[in-house]
């Protein structure tokens, strides 16, 4: 029978991003695409994503943040987990240079 499994874009979320939505082997998850500009944005993105994760049914999301710079040190303390209303979060920081 093969691996079951389908990627959904969602557009648009109200955000002007995109986000995915994951279905493999029965599990499903979410993956917001977002954009970094600052600290008290990404938290608040961590936040508005738990919300939209717990509105649509998901236990967690992932965050993948792209920002304009490649400092290893500071795109590992901006990649967090938490959880958040009882959604795990996980923020991934892609570096752009």
């Amino acid at each position: 029978m093969g691996i079951q499994s389908t990627i959904s874009p969602e557009f648009p979320t109200g955000n002007g991003k995109v986000d995915l939505h994951i279905t493999y082997q029965k599990k499903k998850g979410i993956i917001e695409i977002k954009s970094f500009t600052n600290a008290n944005d990404a938290r608040f993105a961590r936040k508005q994503a738990a919300d939209y994760a717990k509105e649509t049914g998901y236990p967690d999301v992932t965050i993948a943040m792209f920002a304009p710079f490649t400092d290893e040190n500071i795109l590992n303390q901006l990649s967090v987990k938490e959880t958040i209303d009882g959604i795990d979060v996980t923020v991934v920081v892609i570096g752009q240079g």
